[in-house]
């Protein structure tokens, strides 16, 4: 079910709408002049980051990357901000946890409350967002704890069991770095949109915004970082399987090419087209013909061991 909250402050206003259905959104149409193409974005989850800047609002969309613990997945988790002079109204389409514990941790604490009483609407979202991008650096540590296990349990004889593993990793890398790629240029257009605005009375906005922008620089790096090191780690992990089923066929052939003049013989001592076969009349010709299959054997073992092909 869909629930509109609300949250007074001293220039504005915090409107919060969490799995939105058509009734809050004509909620949204009948209170605000909001472009209905934007009214539309609320209702169906989205897939990539934007801005839409209009006289009175600025409409943007932030996908930030969730964990999955069930099936291990990074996902998409979507929030919808209406930013204009005295409002802020935000759109939780998915239940995005870190931000719902925020906004039920300023309706149930005045004392937190009051520490953001006397803010701008567009400073306001920079505390939001400031606190979604502190979310995403915990998920970016345990991606390099993950390559850290991958890695040790490479050279432990486990690569095998680490195919599957690195192809979570280097999903999720993707996935997340396909969630953070334009954050940056929209805290760009935002930043201008604040600066030249006269709906926004303040004008040092760039410089917190400046830090957002720096997050997300950081985390594309740290994410670049991640996506090269995953792929080192799959190649290095296919060549180790690859370089032990070369040391199984090169046994397996020394012992096909060992066996072969061994089964030869055997096949030729065991016609019965010939009368005369050698050691076939002989007391201990069966031993005779043991033995020149070992001495053959041996020969052969001693010529691949000097050639260093054991």
């Amino acid at each position: 079910m869909g629930q509109i909250q609300t949250l007074h402050f001293r220039s504005f206003k915090w409107i919060n709408i969490t799995h939105p259905r058509e009734k809050e959104i004509e909620y949204l149409k009948d209170k605000f002049s909001f472009h209905p193409l934007d009214l539309q974005d609320c209702l169906k989850p989205t897939h990539r980051s934007k801005i839409d800047i209009y006289s009175d609002y600025a409409f943007i969309i932030f996908l930030f990357p969730f964990y999955n613990r069930q099936t291990r997945e990074i996902m998409p988790a979507e929030l919808d901000f209406f930013i204009g002079k005295n409002y802020l109204i935000s759109i939780n389409r998915v239940g995005f946890s870190p931000f719902g514990d925020f906004f039920k941790l300023l309706q149930v604490s005045e004392e937190v409350r009051n520490g953001y009483c006397n803010i701008s609407p567009e400073k306001f979202l920079y505390e939001i967002l400031n606190k979604m991008f502190l979310y995403c650096l915990p998920m970016i540590d345990h991606l390099i704890l993950d390559c850290d296990n991958i890695e040790k349990q490479m050279f432990l004889n486990h690569e095998k069991k680490m195919v599957s593993e690195i192809l979570i990793i280097r999903r999720n890398i993707i996935d997340f770095r396909r969630i953070m790629q334009v954050h940056k240029n929209i805290l760009k257009k935002a930043t201008e949109f604040f600066m030249r605005s006269p709906l926004f009375l303040m004008k040092k906005t760039e410089v917190y915004y400046d830090d957002l922008i720096d997050y997300s620089k950081e985390i594309w790096d740290a994410m670049e970082s991640l996506k090269e090191r995953i792929e080192v780690l799959y190649q290095s992990n296919e060549s180790l399987i690859q370089f032990k089923l070369n040391d199984i066929m090169r046994i397996l052939t020394i012992i096909s090419v060992v066996t072969f003049p061994i089964t030869l013989i055997a096949a030729i001592f065991g016609m019965n087209t010939v009368k005369a076969m050698p050691f076939v009349e002989t007391e201990n010709g069966f031993w005779l013909v043991i033995g020149i299959m070992v001495l053959i054997a041996a020969t052969m073992l001693t010529i691949f061991k000097k050639k260093k092909f054991l």
